[in-house]
């Protein structure tokens, strides 16, 4: 199965167990509507049970479960916290940044791009980070993730982006 991150346990926070995490997700707070979290240390998965949580600037505070103090709490630092795909909702059209990496592009002359190696956010738009392979050498092309305008057909199945795009 394939695992999404959605956050990372930054640190300790205090004597009591506390511990500082950063969300990866698009709002924050969303990171607390996902049930269960997982994390893993060694190979060994478990269970994140978050007791309490609350805001303190850009990250959270967690309360969890059996993590009464700080020595606890350390052993967690640095760990990253995530969920399965199997977790999300599929909606028609909705396209999760996990589910376009290593997809084919190609533009609306069916001229072979490269491949999807990872998405950025920007405030205007996503960005698209296409790997391309010249002369031996790995060449990054950036598309803007403009639906109808720039990104014209996702095939899901076939693992394939049409895009309006020259170069």
């Amino acid at each position: 199965m394939t695992k999404i991150i959605l956050g990372k346990i930054c640190s300790s926070h205090g004597i009591l167990g506390w511990m500082k995490i950063f969300s990866y997700t698009e709002k924050k707070k969303k990171i607390f509507q996902y049930n269960p979290l997982y994390y893993e240390i060694g190979n060994k998965k478990n269970k994140l049970k978050i007791q309490d949580w609350k805001c303190q600037k850009n990250f959270f505070l967690i309360r969890v479960k059996n993590i009464i103090n700080r020595s606890a709490s350390d052993l967690l630092k640095n760990i990253k916290i995530f969920i399965y795909h199997t977790q999300l909702k599929h909606i028609k059209n909705v396209y999760y940044w996990y589910e376009l990496i290593n997809f084919e592009v190609f533009n609306t002359q069916k001229k072979f791009l490269g491949t999807v190696k990872n998405i950025i956010r920007t405030p205007s738009n996503d960005i698209l980070i296409i790997n391309k392979k010249k002369n031996y050498q790995n060449k990054e092309i950036l598309i803007p993730f403009i639906e109808k305008k720039i990104i014209k057909k996702i095939k899901r199945k076939k693992k394939k982006i049409l895009i309006n795009w020259n170069i």
